[in-house]
C-alpha cells in the first residue's frame, strides 16, 4: 500500500501508540490531524514532525459535537481522510465491585464512545469519498476479561465488537473501504496516568482501594518496559497494507486468548491468564 500524501487522523496522538503512530505516519509521507485531550503535547509533535504537514485539533473523543469539529477541521484542510485510527482511551484499575459508576461512564465515554463516534462521524465522509481505512485500538483485554480492569475490560470487549460488525458490513456491502482492529499486549504508554484527564468531580466521585494501587504496582513495570510504540505501530501499519483484520502486537496475545476459548469449551470454567 502507498502511504504517500494519505491524510490520516488520529486520536490520542499526544502519547502512546497515538504518538508512535504518527511517527511512523510520517516517516511514510502522509499527512497527519492530531487529535487529543490537551494541546501541549499535540503541538510538540507537530513541532517535532518538521518535514510533514500537521493539524492539531484538541479533542475529547467522548463528545460526539467535538469528532464533528474534528472531522470538519480535517476537509477543511486536507480536503479528504485516508486513514481514521481511533486510538485514545484510558486505564482506570478497580475490581468490578469497587468500580463506582462514574468510573464506568467515563471509561466508556472514551474507550468505547470515541470509537463509536469515530465510526459515526468519519465512516458516512469515507463512504462518499470511495475510500478510507478505519482502525481501532482495543487491547488484549478486548478478548478476555481479567481482574482488576472490570469497566477497560468492557470498553474493550465493545471496540473489538464494533470493529468486527463494522468489518463485516463493509464487506457484506462489497465497500472499497476497509477494518482493522489492534490488539495490543504492554506497549510502553502514560495509560496508567490517565487520571490527568478527569474532571475534578469526575475525580472525586472515583475511590480507589488499596487492592487497585497493588494491582497498578504490579503492572506499571510491565508497561514502562513495554513494546516502543514506534514498533507496535509499524506493526499496525504493516498490517493494514497487508489488508489484516486482526492485528496483535505480541504473538502471546493470541495464544492467550485461544487458551482461554478453549478451556472455557472444555471445562466451563475460567483461569487466570
Amino acid at each position: 500500500m502507498d502511504f504517500e500524501g494519505k491524510v490520516a487522523v488520529i486520536t490520542g496522538a499526544g502519547s502512546g501508540i497515538g504518538k508512535g503512530l504518527a511517527r511512523v505516519c510520517s516517516a511514510a509521507g502522509m499527512k497527519l490531524v492530531l487529535a487529543g485531550y490537551n494541546s501541549e503535547p499535540l503541538q510538540a509533535l507537530s513541532e517535532e514532525l518538521i518535514n510533514t504537514e500537521t493539524l492539531s485539533v484538541p479533542t475529547d473523543v467522548a463528545q460526539l459535537n467535538q469528532v464533528e469539529a474534528l472531522a470538519t477541521s480535517t476537509l477543511e484542510r486536507f480536503g479528504q481522510v485516508d486513514f481514521l485510527f481511533n486510538n485514545a482511551g484510558v486505564g482506570p484499575t478497580a475490581r468490578t465491585q469497587d468500580t463506582s459508576i462514574e468510573d464506568w461512564r467515563w471509561t466508556l465515554s472514551v474507550n468505547l464512545w470515541g470509537p463509536i463516534n469515530g465510526v459515526q462521524v468519519f465512516l458516512p465522509i469515507m463512504e462518499q469519498q470511495g475510500f478510507g481505512h478505519i482502525n481501532c485500538t482495543a487491547s488484549e483485554s478486548g478478548l478476555y476479561g481479567t481482574s482488576h480492569l472490570a469497566a477497560y475490560n468492557v470498553s474493550k470487549f465493545g471496540v473489538v465488537g464494533l470493529m468486527q460488525s463494522l468489518e463485516r458490513d463493509l464487506r457484506a456491502a462489497n465497500s472499497p473501504l476497509s477494518a482493522s482492529v489492534f490488539c495490543p499486549s504492554a506497549v510502553k504508554s502514560e495509560i496508567l496516568d490517565c487520571m490527568r484527564n478527569r474532571s475534578s468531580e469526575s475525580v472525586a466521585k472515583h475511590h480507589e482501594t488499596e487492592e487497585a494501587r497493588q494491582f497498578t504496582a504490579i503492572i506499571k513495570p510491565v508497561i514502562e518496559n513495554g513494546m516502543d510504540p514506534k514498533e507496535a505501530a509499524r506493526i499496525v501499519i504493516n498490517a493494514i497494507s497487508d489488508g489484516k483484520f486482526w492485528i496483535f502486537s505480541h504473538p502471546h496475545v493470541l495464544d492467550t486468548a485461544m487458551a482461554q476459548t478453549i478451556e472455557m469449551v472444555e471445562t466451563g470454567t475460567l483461569s487466570n491468564p
